[in-house]
C-alpha cells in the first residue's frame, strides 16, 4: 500500500488534505446527529454536505493526476523515442492510479454521507 501511495506522486498531498476533511467531517457529523437530544439543524446539514464536496474533490483530483501523469508519461516516450509497449503501460498503470484512489475516497465519503443524512433525515421528520 505504501508503494503504491509512493506511485500516486504530488497529487497525493491535495488527496490527503480532502480525505482528512472527510475523515474531520464524517465525525463530527455523526458526533452531532447521534447524541442524546440530537436535532436537524441546517448547521449541521451544511458541515454534512461537505463530506460530499470533499468527496468529489479528492475524485477531481485523482482525474488531475491521472492527466497530469499520462502527459509526463508522454513527454517521455517523446524524449526517449523507441520505447517498449510494456513500458508505457507501465507508465499509464502509475499514473491511473490516482483517478482510482480519488474514486475510491469519493465512494467512500458518498457511503458515510449517505448514512448520515438518512440520520439527519430522520430527526428531521420526528421534528416535524
Amino acid at each position: 500500500m505504501t508503494a503504491i501511495w509512493q506511485d500516486i506522486g504530488f497529487i497525493r498531498w491535495p488527496m490527503t488534505f480532502a480525505i482528512l476533511w472527510i475523515v474531520g467531517l464524517s465525525l463530527y457529523s455523526a458526533s452531532q446527529l447521534f447524541r442524546p437530544g440530537a436535532h436537524a439543524s441546517l448547521r449541521t446539514k451544511a458541515w454534512l454536505d461537505g463530506i460530499l464536496f470533499w468527496g468529489a474533490f479528492t475524485a477531481l483530483t485523482g482525474v488531475l493526476g491521472s492527466l497530469l501523469g499520462i502527459i509526463i508519461a508522454f513527454q517521455s516516450v517523446e524524449a526517449a523515442g523507441a520505447v517498449s509497449p510494456g513500458l508505457v503501460a507501465g507508465g499509464a498503470k502509475v499514473a491511473l492510479l490516482s483517478s482510482a484512489f480519488g474514486f475510491l475516497a469519493l465512494g467512500a465519503a458518498s457511503i458515510g454521507w449517505y448514512a448520515l443524512h438518512m440520520r439527519w433525515r430522520l430527526l428531521e421528520a420526528r421534528a416535524g
